[in-house]
């Protein structure tokens, strides 16, 4: 599809005021809305199209992890294409933006337990206001 119906979709998905708090009670235009995205995306990554918005001042980085975590359960790939591009965010560590979002996806960062916590280490001290969800992933995930 066209550049302008990424546009129209993501407007139309930034315009549904959801929080983190919510989950569980989404509302059916928030589903609606992602798949609009992905759709007119073509694809089932919008990582980096939810990013721009929250660059653009469009949308806030909670409603942007809950866009990505819904989109998770609405592509073809069960957000596997997804968590490449997030992981590259936390591997990268160069947008404070893109790795908040990242590190509050509802999956665990990076592939391994062992890549994860020594980047996740380096992180907490690099960016302090992350410290806490890089101590909580890093406690939480089974040591497999």
């Amino acid at each position: 599809m066209t550049v302008s119906a990424v546009g129209v979709a993501l407007a139309r998905l930034c315009s549904v005021q959801v929080s983190e708090q919510d989950e569980g009670d989404f509302p059916d235009e928030l589903f609606d809305r992602v798949d609009e995205l992905i759709d007119a995306h073509g694809a089932d990554d919008i990582a980096e199209i939810v990013a721009g918005a929250v660059d653009a001042g469009q949308a806030s980085v909670e409603q942007a992890i809950v866009f990505l975590n819904v989109a998770v359960w609405s592509g073809t790939d069960n957000g596997a294409s997804m968590k490449t591009t997030l992981d590259g965010w936390v591997r990268q560590a160069d947008d404070a933006v893109r790795l908040g979002i990242a590190l509050h996806h509802e999956c665990y960062p990076l592939p391994t337990r062992a890549e994860m916590v020594a980047r996740l280490s380096e992180i907490a001290l690099r960016f302090p206001q992350y410290r806490a969800v890089c101590e909580r992933h890093i406690a939480d995930r089974p040591a497999i």
